[in-house]
């Protein structure tokens, strides 16, 4: 008996906002003010979900086994961090080091009420993800 196929997924727009520096990143779930840090071989599997990949095009990508990858990605599921894509963007050989530990994913909510408050942001889609000022109605 084959186990089915895993879907691809990909970053949950425009609920999911991230930024990367020094080999990892930082992601904001703007429905649950819980803001998450990735370490570095995270890091590698969020940056190859931007495009819409299945966990085991991901593994394939980066030369891993697959099993911590699935596992990994599970996880963002579970965070409804990511959702289902429209397709597969398959695999694509990356330039990736040997995963020297698990890819991980620290959850923090200490700043959820700060960041459920404000309501006079919107997201800017079309540039960083990142709030930005709404402008004024007039």
């Amino acid at each position: 008996m084959t186990e089915p196929a895993r879907p691809a997924l990909r970053p949950r727009r425009p609920d999911v906002i991230d930024e990367a520096f020094d080999g990892e990143a930082v992601l904001v779930h703007m429905g649950t003010g819980c803001y998450f840090s990735l370490n570095a071989p995270a890091t590698a599997i969020w940056a190859l979900l931007q495009d819409g990949r299945s966990a085991g095009a991901i593994a394939a990508s980066l030369g891993w086994e697959p099993s911590p990858v699935e596992a990994f990605v599970e996880r963002l599921r579970a965070e409804l961090l990511v959702e289902e894509a429209e397709r597969d963007a398959g695999a694509t050989v990356v330039d990736a080091p040997p995963a020297e530990s698990e890819p991980a994913l620290q959850r923090f909510s200490d700043m959820q009420d700060l960041l459920m408050l404000d309501p006079i942001h919107d997201i800017d889609l079309d540039g960083d993800g990142w709030p930005v000022t709404r402008a004024p109605a007039g």
